[in-house]
């Protein structure tokens, strides 16, 4: 998404909006909530390190993580799993559920903005607004002191959280896609050699990128962790984080 369609928006039912973030930076987002969904109920398991019980960095035994989603109550979930499972998905299917849940809730994603009450039933109950009605003989000059007077009298303070869905951090495309595909990897078969089969980490490596001769094998490892950290943060309404 370029800046210039990042700048306030008038939208065809006349509402504004100012969505920060790009299109590809959502779809990642419901990429990696979809894998979180489908894997609700199920324990995601990591090796112990060296400080949980293993000894010179080698595990010695797992810890188990079960995913349990709390938060992104704006988003209907239920929807969500009802979408085939992320790892039966063809390239197309995946697409086209980005892009249903993109259209449908991209509004998360946008900075609040003034909205323009026709009458009461527009009132939304949410508490980083506040309700004022304006006289049309108003200036601008006289509309801005009287809502900092009203501000102030009504000790209105400014809320630090400017959007529904704000990310942990920026969005990283190339760390998402191969994170992304290990977690595909490593949890599916694919075709190696003529026939299906679970590659190893030697292969993935070959497969995403990631130089053998160069710690590619480790990257691999890594990287898995990486995802499996990812997918729990998601579960407690923080994306995208990938350490605990």
């Amino acid at each position: 998404m370029s800046l210039k369609s990042r700048k306030l928006k008038v939208n065809k039912d006349k509402t504004l909006s100012k969505i920060q973030y790009g299109k590809l930076d959502i779809m990642w987002f419901f990429q990696w909530l979809k894998v979180c969904v489908d894997l609700e109920g199920q324990s995601i398991e990591f090796n112990k390190t060296k400080s949980k019980g293993g000894s010179y960095g080698v595990a010695k035994g797992t810890i188990k993580r079960k995913i349990k989603i709390n938060g992104w109550k704006f988003i209907d979930l239920n929807e969500i799993k009802s979408a085939k499972h992320h790892l039966k998905m063809s390239n197309k299917e995946l697409f086209n559920y980005l892009n249903r849940m993109f259209n449908k809730y991209i509004h998360l994603f946008g900075d609040y903005t003034i909205r323009y009450i026709k009458s009461s039933k527009d009132i939304i109950q949410d508490d980083n607004y506040f309700v004022v009605q304006i006289p049309k003989s108003k200036n601008r000059v006289e509309i801005d002191i009287e809502l900092e007077k009203l501000k102030q009298v009504h000790k209105i303070t400014k809320s630090e959280k400017t959007r529904t869905i704000v990310f942990h951090r920026p969005i990283k495309h190339k760390e998402m896609k191969r994170l992304y595909d290990v977690w595909l990897y490593k949890n599916k078969e694919f075709e190696w050699q003529g026939k299906l089969t679970m590659l190893n980490n030697g292969q993935i490596a070959r497969r995403v990128g990631y130089n053998l001769t160069n710690g590619g094998f480790r990257q691999v490892q890594l990287a898995y962790v990486s995802a499996k950290n990812l997918l729990v943060n998601m579960s407690n309404e923080i994306f995208p984080k990938n350490t605990l």
